[in-house]
């Protein structure tokens, strides 16, 4: 499935051409610029009994087409992530590197060769809430996270370099206790369970879950997200913004997290509520629930790491 629509090939528009070129009549590379068409693609990909679904486009694109899939398979087919969005996250944590013409090459040299892929089975998240359909994807989070996110769109650049010095100019400004750290992190008021056992603390930096060890940059506070088939990891950061900042060198190292810091749990089920609207992120989009949403395991997803 190719999005033409992501930010990579909107400027390399003949990579879907490319794609098929490799393919070389093995599979098909279908174009999907809207709901309809992406719906319309899938349905003939399930009637062709396709094995792997490979995705031309960046975080979103995976989740939606992830969504999108979930409804129709009782099974997922095998993801093949091939990194052509301005966000690459879920990619690159499973070491997926080089272009989409080299992860596919890769791919299908392997298959060719009589060799299976190398696969990592990831449970899905699954987002529900009031007034939205249901959403599959791998990293939720909420509070600095989408507030960071907000940031990083308003840009109007999202490359990663832009992401690397809004994050370093977040940690300065966090250091120097000035406006712009402020403005990430203003706290939640949230009531959170996890698997129905209310955690005791209400006012979060972000509650986050996630179904992959990585958040980006090679950061790790997932760590535990594969402990248990069919559960995640969730995260509840409570800790001061200097707190967080001190401990920055043992999440890149996917240390557990302190309790003087955070509240985490692998789980099964992590229901928010709160006073207002709850702004959230799935895979790098935006959403907005009314006052309560539901983090649950979704479907598996056998993904493919070449």
């Amino acid at each position: 499935m190719n999005n033409p629509r992501s930010r990579r090939n909107r400027r390399l528009p003949d990579t879907g051409a490319r794609l098929a070129h490799l393919l070389d009549g093995e599979g098909e590379v279908a174009d999907a610029a809207t709901l309809a068409e992406l719906d319309e693609v899938l349905g003939r990909f399930e009637a062709r009994g396709i094995d792997t679904l490979g995705v031309n486009g960046g975080d979103g694109t995976a989740h939606v087409v992830l969504t999108a899939a979930a409804r129709r398979w009782p099974r997922l087919p095998r993801l093949l992530l091939l990194r052509g969005g301005a966000m690459n996250t879920v990619a690159h944590g499973h070491r997926l590197h080089g272009t989409p013409e080299a992860i596919l090459e890769r791919y299908l040299e392997r298959r060719r060769n009589g060799h299976g892929p190398r696969l990592v089975e990831r449970d899905l998240l699954r987002v529900e809430a009031p007034g939205l359909e249901p959403r599959c994807g791998f990293i939720f989070g909420t509070g600095a996270v989408v507030a960071f996110l907000d940031a990083y769109y308003r840009t109007g650049l999202p490359v990663p370099t832009t992401a690397a010095a809004l994050l370093g100019r977040a940690i300065l400004s966090a250091l120097a206790r000035g406006k712009f750290a402020a403005r990430l992190t203003a706290r939640e008021g949230l009531r959170v369970l996890a698997d129905g056992e209310e955690w005791p603390d209400d006012r979060y930096l972000a509650v986050m879950a996630a179904s992959v060890p990585e958040i980006g940059f090679g950061f790790t506070p997932f760590a535990r997200c594969a402990e248990q088939p069919g559960f995640f990891h969730a995260v509840g950061v409570t800790g001061s913004v200097l707190q967080v900042v001190a401990r920055l060198p043992a999440i890149f190292a996917g240390r557990p997290w302190s309790r003087a810091v955070a509240m985490d749990a692998v789980s099964r089920e992590l229901v928010l509520e709160g006073p207002g609207p709850i702004r959230f992120t799935l895979d790098g989009d935006l959403y907005a629930a009314e006052g309560r949403l539901t983090v649950s395991t979704g479907p598996a997803v056998e993904v493919v790491v070449v």
